[in-house]
Parts: structure tokens; sequence; C-alpha cells
């Protein structure tokens, strides 16, 4: 009997996805209810560090993605990562980037997705913690990121304005369209799209991977 590895360290780590939790500070049309409120009780700090110390007795290095609803609104979610990173070996949150950027560019965290949203107000605000993390970025030790630009159809010259900037600041993003489900009710979502969005998406350039790339090579 042989054991096979993967030549990649990490592929052979256990990966969790921790939802954290149904809260939200954000209401977007299109995230079902089941994974997404503002009135859900946070989970208790002691049942999620419990939870950190029980990953980190397994027997293989553990990688964790926080997410949500938000995770970054939990009231004690610095504790947690502060936890999380003395016992765990790499640490992702998935964040609409509401937060204060140097809070971002300081958090003992390894890698960011940063999902940013267009059927609020709070865009705007999203975008520009997004750009001066990204300064602030340049200024101390780089965390790899990347940036969900959420495509929703209706609002699509919000998307092009966010691509747009992201773009001319080699910030790393990816263009998301919104995939609605048979169970919302609505047309599929290629159906949602008008043509020339749609010839748009597909000739805008996704500059997440080469980005990130990009930024290993320099830290390394």
């Amino acid at each position: 009997m042989y054991k096979v590895e993967s030549k990649w360290p990490h592929q052979n780590s256990i990966k969790v996805e921790w939802n954290l939790g149904k809260r939200c500070n954000l209401d977007c049309g299109y995230c079902p209810a089941e994974i997404h409120d503002n009135f859900s009780p946070h989970t208790n700090i002691k049942v999620l560090l419990d939870t950190v110390d029980a990953l980190a007795e397994l027997d293989k290095p553990v990688r964790v993605s926080f997410t949500g609803g938000e995770p970054c609104i939990h009231p004690d979610f610095e504790e947690l990562i502060k936890h999380a990173r003395q016992r765990l070996d790499w640490i992702n949150v998935t964040t609409n980037g509401l937060r204060k950027p140097l809070w971002y560019a300081e958090a003992p965290v390894d890698h960011y997705v940063f999902s940013i949203h267009f059927d609020n107000d709070l865009w705007v605000r999203a975008m520009d913690n997004i750009m001066l993390f990204g300064q602030h970025n340049e200024n101390l030790e780089r965390i790899p990121f990347q940036v969900n630009v959420m495509a929703h159809h209706k609002h699509m010259d919000r998307v092009k304005q966010a691509v747009a900037r992201f773009h001319g600041h080699n910030i790393p993003y990816v263009i998301r369209r919104i995939r609605w489900t048979e169970a919302d009710n609505r047309d599929w979502f290629e159906a949602a799209y008008q043509m020339t969005d749609s010839k748009w998406y597909k000739q805008v350039p996704n500059r997440a991977m080469r980005l990130v790339d990009e930024m290993k090579s320099v830290s390394e």
C-alpha cells in the first residue's frame, strides 16, 4: 500500500468553511434568508474558541475560512481570530469590506476575499475601504486578497465603475454574475443580463489569479 500526497502542502491539509452565523449588516436581495438576516444571535465566544481548540487537535494542518452572514460583525471576532492564529495554520476571512481598512491590514489573517455588493448605497464605502486596504497593504506585510465583484444585472453601471477603478489600481478582482436559482422563481441569470453587459463581462479580464501570483512573488 502506498500513501499518495500532493506536492502542494495545502492540499494535504483539512479545509474548514466556517459559517459563524446568519447575522449580516447588509440585506442583499439575492442572498437567501437561509444564510443571512439582521437579527440572529451571535454564537457564544466560548463555543467558538472551544471549536478552534478541537480543530487544532486534528492530525493534519487546518486551513479555516471564516464566513457568514458577515463574520466581521461578530462582537468577539477579534478574539476568535487571534486565538485561531495561535492554533491553526491558515486563516481566510470572507467579508463585505465595510470595516475600516486599517483593521483589515492589521488583523492576523493570511488571506481575504472581499465581496462587494451593489444593490445598496454602501458599495462606494466598501470600494473605498478595499482601495485603502490595498494601499496599506503596500506599506505593510502583503496579505493576498481578491475582490468578488457581485455583478447584479440591475446595477451594471455601478459594477463597471468599480471594475474600472480596481483595474486601474491593480486591485485583484473576479466578476461574479448573480446566479438566480429555481427556488427564487426568477428567470435564469443569463436571461437577466443585457446583451451589451454580457459581452462586456466576457471581454473584461479577471485579474485576481495573476495579481495574487504577483503579490506572492514579491513577498517571497
